[in-house]
């Protein structure tokens, strides 16, 4: 089963946006690292139930201009554009190499797997690889990416993850049956009881739902992020 892993939020400061963040709610945050294939670096937040709010902030607009990593694209955009805050989440897989099979038997379009890494303040390394399935033309949703970890991700003083608990994540969408379809068959999520409007998956630490609208939003048991 998949798992929510985390919430990508564009930063023109990250620092500053993370302790203004932790510090409103109570919580502790920690520098991540610097991305320099991409460009970038980030500031972290890490739950209990794994997972983690990432502010991911610019570093070199040359390289981040020229990568071919979709997040990275998608993220530049929405840096030149302005528009910081919430633009994309990712869910967790332990099993990427059989999404790529499950892709390639059913036609369905993809980027990557893409490797990343970052040094962590520690010294350490932490790897990942990233994988972008393709939305259909007709059908007009920000897919969330498949995140696969070599080891466990999480900071390096387990005292800094917070008890706080991820519980869903609402996306807003267009064509509702068509791109509920979608995500179902995409990312292949079980079949469940849906309402007109509105439907619900398990992930493996909460739930994912999909509701008619033009919204992100990601709540936590006592405070809730939303674009």
């Amino acid at each position: 089963m998949l798992a929510f892993d985390h919430l990508v939020i564009a930063s023109k400061q990250p620092k500053q946006d993370q302790e203004e963040f932790t510090s409103t709610h109570g919580l502790k945050g920690v520098p991540g690292g610097h991305h320099k294939i991409w460009g970038t670096f980030n500031e972290l937040c890490y739950f209990t139930n794994d997972n983690y709010i990432e502010w991911l902030g610019l570093s070199d607009h040359e390289t981040a201009s020229n990568s071919d990593n979709p997040l990275i694209q998608q993220f530049k955009q929405t840096f030149d554009q302005g528009e910081f805050g919430p633009f994309q989440f990712a869910l967790r897989t332990t099993s990427m190499d059989e999404y790529i099979t499950y892709y390639e038997e059913k036609g369905i379009s993809y980027h990557g797997p893409f490797p990343g890494e970052r040094r962590r303040p520690d010294g350490s390394l932490l790897k990942w690889r990233m994988l972008f399935p393709e939305a259909l033309d007709h059908v007009k949703a920000p897919l969330p990416f498949l995140i696969e970890w070599t080891g466990k991700n999480e900071p390096s003083s387990k005292a800094d993850i917070n008890s706080s608990r991820f519980l869903h994540l609402s996306l807003g969408i267009s064509d509702f049956e068509a791109t509920k379809r979608l995500f179902e068959t995409i990312y292949r999520l079980p079949k469940t009881t849906t309402e007109a409007t509105t439907a619900s998956y398990p992930l493996e630490n909460g739930q994912l739902i999909l509701e008619n609208g033009d919204h992100l939003l990601t709540q936590f048991d006592h405070f809730s992020i939303t674009k």
